[in-house]
């Protein structure tokens, strides 16, 4: 679990994308987001992600479960901000907002996936592919971390 951990900080250190300037990131997930959230549970992740105005940087599953070939989870973390820029965000004291998205199901998804080439590649920061691959899966719920 820890190394899985590691692996997903060291892979947001190599992300390139930038989160889109938005002046109050935190205001405008609070207004935008989770004000209409009752709006998304029910449906697609994809309907969200369509809808949001900020980049999402990298995503990890923190509370996996199970460690043979498969791992299952309900949750994945959306990060806006890359490795670096987060923690210097936590270094001096500002908030570094993360999306929550709880799913209605608990997902099994093999171990394979997370291999460098693979389908949610580790090393690859938030991709086409893992858009695609967690915008099908519907939402349960919605939080925000790192925000007061």
């Amino acid at each position: 679990m820890k190394k899985i951990f590691c692996i997903v900080l060291l892979s947001s250190a190599f992300s390139f994308l930038k989160a889109q300037s938005i002046t109050d990131t935190a205001a405008y997930l609070k207004d935008s987001i989770i004000q209409k959230k009752s709006y998304y549970i029910g449906k697609q992740l994809r309907i969200l992600l369509k809808d949001l105005k900020i980049e999402i940087v990298e995503n990890n599953e923190f509370r996996m479960q199970g460690f043979t070939d498969t791992f299952y989870t309900k949750e994945t973390y959306l990060h806006l901000f890359s490795l670096i820029e987060f923690l210097d965000r936590v270094n001096s004291q500002r908030m570094t907002p993360t999306i929550v998205i709880t799913f209605q199901d608990t997902l099994a998804i093999p171990r394979h996936y997370f291999n460098r080439g693979g389908l949610l590649d580790y090393y690859k920061g938030w991709t086409r592919n893992k858009r695609n691959y967690w915008g099908q899966f519907i939402v349960a719920d919605i939080r925000l971390s790192g925000v007061k």
